[in-house]
């Protein structure tokens, strides 16, 4: 009996040692903090399938680094990913990978998931469609609660890597030959040559007419701003640039002056190429001084940023006494009335500061509009008075699968909804926004808000959803009911573009529209509490997925009751049309994606909704994709005035090309800075030629069965807009990353007068002459805009080109994508350094050859190795 007994306290003692080991690392209460200390965890894609049902293979290792058994039970791994669906697996004992909604997803260990000591247990899955950027594996990964565990707090995954992509001709099947290699990059920029600066423009955007003079005037702290009564904010502005750049305040009084080094801005009869808006003279004559007579305030003002645009850079390296400018004479105007500028702040937020330095940026090239997208499935990013859930829920994102406290985790924000590093929590006071309407407005720039519905609407109806529960909690149900946004007995099924289930408000409800107008009327107190008048709205419209509305019985009624609208999709006009009244009385200018003035047919077919036309609504069209080639044109013909916005040249968010460690998304294809310079707006089928790897065809496709820009039209096109999505901007200088050096080609093609390459029919002969004009424009780039950026407001996170390069017989040849940056190199198997050996020309080598392109301040881009 005493030895029985012994055997059994025996048996006790050693369970509870392995149950105490195992709760060092996966204990079904606190698991996932102990759990993370020990597991280790690393991705890798493995392969793409092309073809009908693309396919994408990856795999999760697990190691277990602890002294005990890792099990299955208490905790799942969570984590964002590139918006594919995983397919079942045919075997789950191991474990799945779940998608919950969005781009958030789980992995869910099964019952036979054990790792015994220093072993590991290796997890393969497939999803629908193919990952090509390292920027595509999973990210934010954490461990939480099992299925049934919500209450377990999360822990991140300290230890999480991702696996390099080396599998080349697995994971790039079909378009091996697009990797930008450093012979592939030197192929490419064969065509480009260094160019002597004084042939370079002196000018980004090209100004209208330059008429060069002998003779400078020095500009020093004897000089004197003058100006006319209607630009004095101008000549503020103006003496605060000085003072930023040089140090040094002029004085600035209203006048005429005279001096012969003084500076006179007015206001004049001015039209330039039969434009009398925002054009200007700048005239610098030595004796005479500098005038800049603009056609109104915004025209005095651009002046002013072609006259700090022609300051050398080696002014800007140093402090100054004087800068002195040579005589010249522009004359200059817009191409387009409308140059805008898209930033979304909704998927990751960007502080007040980021968007301050962008409107500087954005004046300094003669942009005109920021459409700040502030609301989506991600996040909400606008104090609203009277409705304080939509920022104390819809503006922050951790770990919760009911999204009542905060939003589900997007983009690898995590699951801590306050932490300082987390990009999808955030939003702006109404102090922070009317700070940032006066910024713009001195800088004549017009901020028009963006509040995305009927689609993209998830943050506005989880929040709207928590102040639901909290009235029916007191039970006040009016009050609970006055702003809801869902049908709660909907079964609508769909997936929205970014794989959302429940993101599309009901458009049946009154208390939608009442809280679309609540919304809009305080945006419109907190413009006229900063002084200035809301003028253009937009109200986003974009991806109404099929599906929604079908299960809602309140929109099924609402359909009986108006056969005329037929398919549930064209609810997105009745929407529409309902939002157009309710606003009418607000006397606005109504933006929305062009999906919102298209009608949906059955199979997917479109057509253009002239319903809309005349009521002050301007479609916003992106969608040049594919059929929709024409599709700007086709809105445009209608009667729409339409702000050209084309995936394939204006969406900077597009990976500047295939590398898997470039960021960047690439459903639209890829995108660098000559893909905004080859937009030809009135004839986009010349852009076309274009493929999405930045190659001209060698023959133009057949567009006969397309539809034209009539030429009673072309004046409905009036104006162009760039985009920068922020799904994968995961630290402020990435903004200024994607956006820089595109900006300049977007900036000349909305400003610049149409290059006479535009309207040359023969492909080859345009090719020709589009080289010869990207070769100059390059230099411009690379030899005038990039170096003063690095002065300019701080400085610039520009992406510096990768060299390319090749060694042939012991000879080393390189070249870089804008002349003018320093490449440096070695060949001792060290990355090279600012003291490295410079590049200028054919050089004998032996050995590992690394080159590195730096910038003209010394920042030095990435390492590439020449095979």
């Amino acid at each position: 009996m005493k030895t029985l007994l012994n055997t059994k306290l025996l048996i006790g003692i050693l369970f509870m040692s392995v149950a105490m080991g195992f709760s060092s690392c996966s204990g079904p209460s606190a698991c996932p903090e102990k759990l993370t200390s020990c597991l280790q965890v690393s991705w890798q894609l493995l392969e793409n399938v092309t073809g009908p049902e693309e396919q994408c293979w990856a795999a999760f290792t697990f190691v277990n680094n602890g002294k005990s058994m890792i099990r299955s039970r208490g905790w799942n791994m969570y984590f964002n990913q590139n918006t594919l669906m995983p397919l079942p697996v045919k075997d789950s004992s191991k474990g799945w990978v779940e998608h919950i909604n969005g781009d958030f997803y789980r992995f869910a260990p099964g019952k036979d998931f054990r790792i015994r000591p220093d072993d590991s247990l290796v997890f393969e899955y497939a999803c629908r469609g193919f990952m090509i950027k390292e920027a595509d594996a999973p990210n934010g990964v954490y461990l939480a609660g099992g299925l049934n565990k919500r209450n377990i707090q999360p822990a991140w995954l300290s230890n999480f890597s991702v696996k390099p992509f080396t599998s080349i001709e697995k994971i790039f099947p079909g378009f091996i030959h697009a990797l930008p290699t450093p012979r592939v990059e030197y192929i490419r920029n064969l065509p480009l040559t260094k160019l002597p600066e004084e042939v370079t423009g002196l000018l980004a955007p090209t100004p209208f007419r330059m008429i060069t003079g002998s003779g400078q005037v020095e500009v020093n702290e004897t000089t004197v701003i003058y100006y006319s009564d209607d630009v004095k904010g101008e000549a503020e502005y103006l003496v605060d640039m000085i003072q930023a750049l040089f140090g040094g305040r002029l004085s600035a009084r209203e006048g005429i002056g005279g001096e012969k080094n003084s500076i006179l801005l007015k206001t004049g009869d001015i039209r330039v190429n039969g434009i009398s808006k925002e054009s200007y003279r700048l005239q610098i004559k030595p004796g005479s001084g500098i005038t800049i007579t603009g056609s109104d305030a915004a025209g005095v003002f651009y002046g002013i940023q072609s006259l700090l645009g022609l300051v050398n850079t080696a002014y800007l390296t140093g402090s100054v006494s004087s800068v002195r400018f040579n005589a010249i004479d522009i004359s200059d105007s817009p191409r387009f009335p409308f140059r805008g500028f898209h930033l979304d702040v909704s998927r990751n937020f960007q502080q007040k500061a980021a968007v301050l330095k962008l409107i500087d940026l954005l004046a300094l090239y003669k942009l005109n509009t920021l459409n700040l997208r502030l609301t989506d499935d991600e996040g909400w990013r606008l104090e609203i008075a009277g409705l304080p859930e939509l920022t104390e829920v819809g503006s922050r994102r951790g770990h919760t699968l009911d999204d009542a406290g905060w939003l589900q985790p997007s983009f690898g924000s995590g699951p801590f909804p306050d932490s300082a590093n987390n990009m999808g929590s955030g939003y702006f006071t109404r102090d922070d926004f009317k700070e940032i309407l006066r910024y713009a407005h001195q800088r004549h720039i017009e901020v028009v808000p963006e509040i995305c519905f009927p689609s993209h609407a998830r943050a506005a109806i989880k929040s709207m959803e928590t102040r639901y529960r909290k009235f029916i909690q007191q039970g006040d149900e009016m009050a609970a009911n006055e702003f809801r946004l869902i049908d709660p007995d909907d079964r609508s099924v769909y997936l929205s573009a970014q794989l959302y289930k429940d993101n599309i408000v009901c458009v049946a409800l009154e208390s939608t529209y009442h809280f679309y107008e609540t919304v809009v009327k305080d945006l419109i107190a907190i413009y006229q509490e900063a002084g200035i008048q809301l003028k253009r709205f937009h109200t986003g419209g974009d991806e109404v997925p099929r599906g929604a509305w079908a299960g809602s019985p309140i929109c099924l009624k609402l359909l009986a009751e108006h056969p005329e609208i037929k398919e549930p999709r064209n609810l997105q006009g009745y929407f529409f049309n309902r939002a157009l009244e309710m606003l009418a009385p607000y006397d606005l200018i109504i933006g929305g994606w062009e999906e919102v003035v298209l009608n949906k047919g059955s199979e997917d077919s479109i057509s253009v909704n002239p319903a809309f036309v005349g009521r002050n609504v301007i479609p916003y069209v992106w969608d040049n994709t594919g059929n929709n080639v024409d599709l700007g044109y086709r809105i445009a013909n209608a009667g729409y005035p339409v702000v050209l916005c084309n995936v394939t040249n204006l969406y900077f968010d597009l990976s500047y090309n295939t590398d898997p460690v470039e960021p960047g998304l690439y459903w639209g294809g890829f995108q660098d800075a000559k893909d905004p310079f080859v937009l030809m707006p009135y004839d986009v089928f010349k852009s076309a030629v274009y493929d999405e790897f930045g190659n001209a065809a060698e023959k133009e496709e057949d567009f006969s069965r397309k539809e034209r820009l009539k030429p009673e039209s072309r004046k409905n096109i009036i104006g162009l807009q760039a985009q920068l999505w922020s799904e994968t901007l995961k630290r402020p200088d990435m903004m200024e990353y994607y956006m820089l050096p595109k900006l300049f080609a977007y900036a000349e093609r909305a400003w610049a007068v149409a290059p006479k390459w535009e309207t040359d029919p023969d492909l080859k002969s345009r090719t020709r002459r589009i080289d010869a004009a990207w070769n100059e424009f390059a230099n411009r780039i690379g030899q005038r805009e990039l170096p003063r950026l690095d002065y300019l407001f701080g400085g610039f996170n520009y992406r510096i080109p990768l060299p390319g390069a090749k060694v042939e017989n012991g000879i080393l040849e390189a070249n870089i994508a804008y002349p003018g940056f320093t490449i440096r190199y070695t060949t001792d198997g060290t990355e090279p350094a600012s003291y490295s050996r410079s590049y200028n020309g054919p050089v004998e080598v032996s050995g590992t050859v690394m080159l590195r392109a730096f910038s003209s301040s010394g920042r030095p881009g990435r390492v590439v190795l020449v095979e």
